[in-house]
């Protein structure tokens, strides 16, 4: 019964933390869209069409990056050996960061050889076919990108410990945005100097080296 009871606590506890994520993304969805609309209507130089290719674009890298990196990330988050030294909250986020940067490319290793680099165990096979799953979504988004056209570029860049910049940032769903910038979860999507899909930024007052 006392199992029980520590369970049923658990996943009340978990629910609550759920809906607390789901409302700050439907705020943040909605904050984009506001944002995205004003910088949009000031400029002249890109006609509508393109900025509807790239707003898509924007909204598909958003729901990859919630959707299928972080349940990825979630199943591998306690396997790699570059997420162990970790805080266990962090491990999902960091794990996000290192898939990204090994997939949102032009040229992306070969499943394989992102197991390998990530440090990922076998598991018969399963992990490298996951792998393989989001790296052929993650091609998909990029030729989108390729046929959209318009200058383009994943913007990693950040000063740990910093603020974060808006609208170039947003604090990743679990994390205070007014806390430090700790390491990026996920790029930002800038088109011509146009940020259509800001950074996911770690934040934490945590002293915990980033990587």
């Amino acid at each position: 019964m006392d199992r029980l009871d520590q369970v049923e606590k658990t996943a009340a506890t978990t629910t609550r933390e759920l809906t607390h994520v789901r409302e700050r993304l439907d705020r943040a969805e909605r904050q984009l869209g506001a944002l995205l609309a004003a910088r949009t209507d000031q400029r002249n130089d890109l006609v509508g069409v393109e900025h509807g290719r790239h707003q898509d674009i924007a909204r598909r890298a958003r729901a990859l990056i919630e959707q299928r990196f972080l349940n990825l990330a979630r199943r591998y988050a306690d396997a790699s050996a570059h997420t162990m030294d970790r805080p266990e909250r962090e491990r999902a986020p960091y794990l996000i960061s290192l898939l990204c940067r090994q997939l949102l490319t032009d040229h992306p290793l070969s499943s394989a050889a992102i197991c390998r680099e990530l440090r990922l165990p076998d598991h018969g096979g399963h992990t490298e076919q996951a792998i393989a799953s989001l790296r052929s979504d993650c091609s998909l988004l990029v030729n989108r990108i390729h046929q959209a056209g318009l200058e383009h570029r994943w913007d990693f860049r950040l000063t740990s410990r910093s603020r974060l910049e808006s609208p170039r940032q947003e604090a990743w769903p679990t994390c205070d945005p007014h806390d430090p910038a700790l390491f990026v979860v996920s790029p930002a999507y800038v088109v011509k100097d146009i940020v259509y899909c800001p950074q996911y930024v770690y934040t934490s007052r945590s002293l915990h080296r980033a990587h």
